[in-house]
């Protein structure tokens, strides 16, 4: 059979299939792997965009302009980088540091000072200066003995918050106690002489205040005051109203109180 000549413009004859062309059935015919020597199918042409790839040349793209470009003058592009923070200067640190430790350095002094007026630091002999008491002893700190404000001495210091001044009961002492870990108890005397006037003598909290005997705020004079004894006898023929009778050292005041 005569095959016949070919259309104008290299066409099959139309009803003729393409030997070159898809096979019958409408199925491609394949030439090897997607991928192996071409883009895979779907793949979009070259020069567009594509759902992941980059924007063509030139043009903006979704999250910005390409890497190493700017946006042009006037067009919105990344916000300016915060500006870092400053930075401490060494004299600054150095000042930081100086002022801390003054401060600890204050901490430590105003803690040895404080433990240098506790009653802790007390022996029988040394005086306290005491605003509030009561039996038990309130707020006491170390003072000279010739400060008016020194208005008690340590007559005796105990080992044992629980141990009794000398004399008992009987004995004319005030007290200051601390328990726990370090336990002690001071047994005070009243600090002053013969001829002496105070205030809140008759008081159960606040401390004794040396004041003059013109001060309406007095409440008792020390008529006599006798070391070495510690008898009621020695305030016989005197105008003393109570006796204080310490001990612990051996004294013996005669008080004249206003009631």
């Amino acid at each position: 059979m005569s095959v016949p000549p070919p259309a104008p413009g290299g066409q099959q004859p139309v009803g003729q299939p393409d030997p070159y062309g898809p096979p019958p059935g409408g199925q491609p015919q394949q030439f090897g792997q997607p991928g192996q020597f071409g883009a895979a199918p779907g793949t979009p042409p070259q020069g567009q965009p594509g759902q992941f790839g980059a924007p063509p040349q030139g043009q903006p793209g979704q999250f910005g302009p390409p890497p190493g470009q700017f946006p042009p003058p006037g067009q919105p592009g990344f916000p300016p980088a915060p500006p870092a923070p400053p930075k401490k200067s060494m004299a600054a640190r150095l000042i930081v540091g100086a002022i801390g430790a003054i401060v600890v350095i204050g901490l430590v002094i105003v803690g040895i000072v404080s433990f240098a007026q506790s009653p802790a630091t007390s022996n029988a002999g040394d005086c306290l200066s005491i605003t509030e008491f009561t039996r038990g002893g309130d707020d006491p700190a170390k003072a000279d003995c010739n400060d008016p404000k020194a208005n008690v001495k340590i007559g005796a210091k105990l080992e044992s918050s629980s141990d009794e001044c000398p004399g008992g009961s009987e004995a004319g002492y005030d007290t200051y106690s601390v328990s726990g870990r370090s336990s002690y108890k001071l047994c005070l005397m009243i600090n002053a002489k013969q001829g002496d006037c105070l205030a809140n003598f008759s008081s159960k909290t606040k401390g004794y205040q040396k004041v003059a005997c013109t001060d309406p705020t007095k409440d008792a004079e020390l008529v006599k005051v006798v070391e070495g004894q510690a008898s009621e006898s020695v305030c016989e023929g005197t105008e003393a109203t109570r006796v204080a009778i310490y001990p612990e050292p051996a004294t013996t005041m005669c008080v004249k109180t206003a009631d």
